[in-house]
């Protein structure tokens, strides 16, 4: 199972969909949705927890499971404000994704999605 650690910074965004990416073929999903859903979990990520963040895929039968582990222990999801430049990245996700959700734990929280492939 592919995983890697990001700092909380926005360039470690870019890093984590390059490494998004780089697994696509491997794990034999279309590489431009992987990368779109990994991106937008860890800008969440890096925008809300402001902590090292990991990203962990794994192929599970005919799907990808992708998951995005930080140190915040409250996901919030908000509707985008019409007009506004930001809070559409979990609709995203839903659009791409077969399925998405969270998992709480005492280091924080997961965000995970499914990705049929």
């Amino acid at each position: 199972m592919p995983s890697a650690s990001f700092a909380p910074v926005p360039s470690e965004v870019t890093a984590a969909r390059h490494f998004a990416e780089d697994a696509g073929d491997d794990l034999g999903c279309v590489p431009e949705d992987l990368a779109l859903v990994v991106s937008e979990l860890a800008s969440n990520a890096y925008k809300h927890a402001q902590s090292r963040f990991t990203v962990s895929l794994r192929r599970e039968g005919d799907h990808v499971l992708v998951e995005v582990a930080d140190t915040d222990p409250s996901p919030v999801v908000a509707l985008p404000l019409s007009g506004g430049t930001s809070g559409r990245g979990m609709c995203i996700v839903a659009a791409t994704a077969a399925n998405w959700g969270t998992r709480l734990h005492p280091a924080g929280k997961t965000v995970w999605a499914t990705l049929n492939c």
